[in-house]
């Protein structure tokens, strides 16, 4: 996934087609600039622990519904890339195991793995391939929180959650937590609305380290694919405007099948 809480690389700006495949992650920030009055936030990670989804694995199809490559562009300079590559295969098994897979005409196949604190990813027509271990740099890790709207065990591995307030999104009732990665508690954060029913993301937002909003998630359409376990299948990304960027539609759910650790494998 691109590198958006800080500037990106030149080495994901290469591998597009990797960072595509996240683009259910909703295009995730990376730890912008710090301030010097940022206050770090107690660890609550046992309040938010009752929300966390007990979601064995899934395996789903994500699409792009809608493109606004100039909305886009608002959020983040490489976000009109990032979201063009418009169909992508995603795997989940708990805690922290991920795996997104894409396909493109002109780059071929590539594969991006999670498993833990440890990150793969490889497009094979490019000749490229990294894995790298990033225990010391949470703010570069994902979880099924970016990916499908879901706090999962492993989110909290390396996020710390504060609980702001209740407040009503339209007939749901919903808990307003403040999320920051451990040990960058001055860069860049999310406020999420989770449903105090389902335990689904209504709303994310993701705002720079001086709390300006950078972007805006909304979630809907959810529906119960396991007994008691419910899943987003509709976000609509907008950004700080207030204008529809992009859409993405999830199908093709399959949740707990079994998956086993062979997919989660990093590639040597």
């Amino acid at each position: 996934m691109i590198d958006y809480r800080r500037s990106p690389s030149s080495l994901f700006r290469t591998v597009v087609t990797v960072t595509a495949v996240a683009t259910l992650a909703l295009a995730l920030p990376r730890a912008l600039a710090p301030v010097a009055h940022a206050e770090p936030l107690p660890a609550v990670r046992g309040d938010i622990a009752k929300l966390a989804t007990t979601l064995a694995d899934l395996e789903a199809t994500i699409r792009v519904t809608k493109f606004d490559s100039a909305e886009l562009e608002k959020i983040g300079s490489d976000f009109k890339t990032t979201y063009s590559l418009r169909t992508l295969t995603f795997q989940y098994k708990q805690p922290d195991k991920i795996r997104l897979e894409g396909h493109s005409q002109t780059r071929g196949g590539a594969v991006l793995i999670m498993n833990g604190a440890m990150r793969s990813y490889e497009v094979p027509k490019l000749k490229l391939h990294k894995t790298e271990n990033l225990e010391a740099h949470p703010g570069k890790r994902q979880s099924l929180l970016e990916f499908a709207g879901l706090v999962s065990p492993g989110t909290l591995q390396f996020m710390d959650a504060k609980l702001l307030r209740e407040e009503k999104i339209g007939d749901h009732d919903s808990l307003v937590y403040e999320m920051r990665f451990q040990g960058e508690e001055k860069n860049s954060f999310y406020r999420i609305w989770i449903d105090k029913q389902t335990h689904v993301s209504l709303k994310r937002e993701w705002c720079d380290s001086a709390g300006k909003l950078r972007a805006t998630f909304l979630y809907t359409e959810p529906k119960e694919i396991a007994p008691g376990i419910w899943l987003p299948t509709k976000v609509e990304v907008k950004n700080a405007e207030g204008m529809t960027a992009a859409v993405l539609a999830m199908s093709e759910i399959k949740p707990n099948q079994g998956l086993t650790d062979e997919p989660f494998t990093l590639a040597q």
